[in-house]
């Protein structure tokens, strides 16, 4: 794919009349108007080829937009500001959810902890329960048979 945009380049001639000619192409002089060979100036060719030198030539004048802060002033650029806010804006409320989530993925960590914790003091509450219905539940059977609990340690008969 060739270059879409040729820059014209006007030189003027030997008689004062100015022709046009596209970048890349050599002017065209008359033989009769140039006089000898060797009067003819030709170029010297770099070792780079020529789309090398105008893509290094691209890339800097890019950084040096971009660097200069003129890319701001570009009517693309300017075009294009209202998407950027709008861009700018929904990374705030992704990172805006993002804490919100997070935070509340704690709260729920910590209250699956409490949970726990009450769970286990139930169970342990329970369980001194079902102990004392037991001992009064024996007493009660040991009331109506006759025999008594006492109140005070155990002693030995002699």
């Amino acid at each position: 794919m060739g270059n879409r945009f040729r820059e014209k380049v006007t030189e003027e001639g030997l008689d004062g009349q100015e022709k046009a000619t596209t970048a890349g192409a050599t002017p065209e002089v008359p033989v009769e108007e140039c006089g000898a060979p060797e009067e003819v100036e030709q170029e010297e060719v770099s070792p780079e080829t020529p789309g090398e030198k105008r893509k290094s030539d691209k890339v800097a004048k890019g950084v040096s937009k971009v660097l200069g802060g003129d890319i701001l002033g570009d009517k693309l650029v300017v075009k294009q500001i209202p998407l950027m806010l709008l861009c700018l804006l929904f990374l705030l409320l992704i990172v805006a959810n993002r804490y919100k989530v997070e935070s509340l993925s704690r709260e729920k960590i910590a209250t699956e902890e409490r949970i726990n914790d009450l769970r286990e003091h139930r169970i342990q509450m329970q369980k001194q329960y079902q102990k004392s219905v037991k001992i009064s539940q024996i007493a009660e059977d040991l009331s109506e048979s006759g025999v008594g609990i006492t109140s005070g340690p155990p002693y030995e008969i002699e």
